[in-house]
């Protein structure tokens, strides 16, 4: 079978009407494009060019085979040119946010995706600090505002993100809604480890609930609303969390003066950058 690399370097000789000026045009060695010609010759037991001062002069075989060699060396040139373009046009954006909103936006993968022909979108979860400015990510969704880098942010407001609201396992809850702060009281809790006592919501539970109320204790509100399932305790969530959770009820809420901000951080570029003002309006589209 003929490879493609000898029908290359026929066409490169054919065109340019010498072996030095093939080799040139191609950046190999005039020896190299005669041996590998010298090779297709021999497997097809004829000679393709009659070698010369004036140059190398096609056969008549040569002749019969050019249009198609010629044809071969358009498709691979069409080749390299759709790959170089398949390459070029996909892009992936890394965006990173806390495990638990983590979780939320992985099952609207495909209204972050809406809009986006030729973007992959990279989600990387973690409560640990990820820096843009060193090109860890791309896109972040922070709780506070950033103080400093060359970054900018935008702050998000919907009525359901950032409010919170008390809610319980719909079998143990159905029908059931708490007017009053006493009557929560006498409810069994699940809320956060002592560590993590700085948080607002856990501040907001030890001053209306009490610390005696709460049965359970998890390190994570990831933790909190998974131990919700199937126990008959509540718990103190955000709101677009809690209300897409078929397995909850809110009893009690919006809870008054206990609400956390969003910002979507970038890179401050100076191009413009439409994919992702794109992917931040499908972002603020998903929470609202």
């Amino acid at each position: 079978m003929t490879d493609w690399q000898e029908i290359r370097w026929f066409h490169a000789v054919l065109r340019h009407g010498s072996f030095s000026a093939a080799a040139r045009a191609e950046g190999t060695t005039q020896a190299t494009i005669s041996r590998r010609i010298s090779a297709l010759e021999s497997r097809l037991g004829a000679k393709l060019f009659e070698r010369g001062l004036e140059g190398a002069e096609p056969t008549k075989l040569a002749e019969a085979l050019a249009p198609a060699a010629l044809e071969m060396a358009d498709g691979a040139g069409a080749w390299a040119e759709a790959l170089r373009q398949a390459q070029a046009s996909r892009r992936t954006i890394i965006l990173t946010c806390g495990e638990l909103i983590g979780g939320f936006l992985s099952r609207h993968l495909s209204r972050l995706q809406d809009g986006l022909d030729g973007i992959d979108l990279e989600l990387r979860p973690t409560n640990a600090f990820v820096d843009l400015t060193k090109g860890e990510a791309d896109l972040a969704l922070r709780n506070q505002r950033p103080e400093r880098g060359a970054l900018k942010a935008r702050k998000h407001t919907s009525r359901n993100y950032g409010s919170f609201s008390v809610f319980g396992a719909r079998e143990h809850f159905e029908g059931m809604a708490f007017v009053t702060l006493e009557q929560l009281k006498g409810q069994d809790w699940i809320a956060h480890v002592p560590s993590m006592a700085h948080l607002p919501s856990a501040k907001w539970i030890a001053e209306h609930v009490g610390e005696e109320n709460i049965r359970f204790r998890m390190n994570s509100t990831a933790l909190i609303l998974a131990a919700t399932h199937n126990n008959r305790a509540l718990a103190l969530l955000p709101r677009f969390i809690g209300l897409e959770e078929s397995h909850l009820v809110e009893v009690f809420g919006p809870v008054e003066d206990l609400h956390f901000d969003m910002w979507i951080v970038r890179r401050d570029e100076p191009l413009e950058d439409p994919a992702m003002d794109r992917l931040i309006s499908n972002i603020e589209a998903v929470f609202a």
